[in-house]
C-alpha cells in the first residue's frame, strides 16, 4: 500500500507537444513521467524516454530517448547511431523520421553526462543541437503512456 501512494506521489501527469517523439509518443500524448526514477544509486538505461528543461531555453520541458550513455564514444552518422564503434540498432526508430541528408554528430558523455535524441529525428531538438546533458537536468522517466 504505502509503495502505491508513493508512486502516486512521485508520478507527473506530462502532454507530449510536438512530433518529436513520433510514433513512439505522438503529439497530445499523455504520459507518466516517475520523477524519482534516477534518485541515486539509479541512473537512465540506454533507450529509456526521460523529461528535462531544455539546456538552451530555460522554462521549456522535453521528452527525449537516451541514446548514449557516459563514458561512451556516441557517434550519430547519416541517420545511424553507433556507440563505441559500434551500429546501435534501434527498434523504437521506424526510419520515416530520417531525412536523406548527411549528417554527422558526436559526443563524449563525461561522468553523469547523457546523449538524448527524439525519435523523430527531422522533427527534434535534441542534442544535436544542445550537446550532452547532465543527470541531475533529468526531471524523470516516462514510464506508461495513457493515450
Amino acid at each position: 500500500m504505502i509503495d502505491r501512494i508513493l508512486d502516486l506521489i512521485t508520478a507527473k501527469l506530462v502532454r507530449v507537444n510536438g512530433a518529436s517523439m513520433d510514433p513512439t509518443l505522438p503529439n497530445g500524448s499523455w504520459v507518466i513521467v516517475n520523477r524519482r526514477a534516477y534518485s541515486w544509486p539509479r541512473k537512465p538505461a540506454r533507450f529509456d524516454i526521460v523529461r528535462f528543461e531544455d539546456p538552451s531555453t530555460p522554462g521549456r520541458w522535453l521528452v527525449k530517448r537516451v541514446v548514449g550513455l557516459p563514458d561512451e564514444e556516441v557517434k550519430f552518422e547519416n541517420g545511424r547511431l553507433f556507440v563505441d564503434g559500434n551500429v546501435v540498432f534501434e527498434p523504437h526508430i521506424d526510419g520515416s523520421g530520417m531525412a536523406e541528408i548527411p549528417s554527422l554528430h558526436e559526443w563524449w558523455p563525461c561522468t553523469n553526462e547523457y546523449v538524448l535524441l527524439g525519435d523523430n529525428r527531422d522533427a527534434s531538438t535534441d542534442s544535436r543541437k544542445f550537446g550532452t546533458v547532465p543527470i541531475g537536468a533529468l526531471r524523470g522517466r516516462v514510464t506508461r503512456r495513457l493515450r
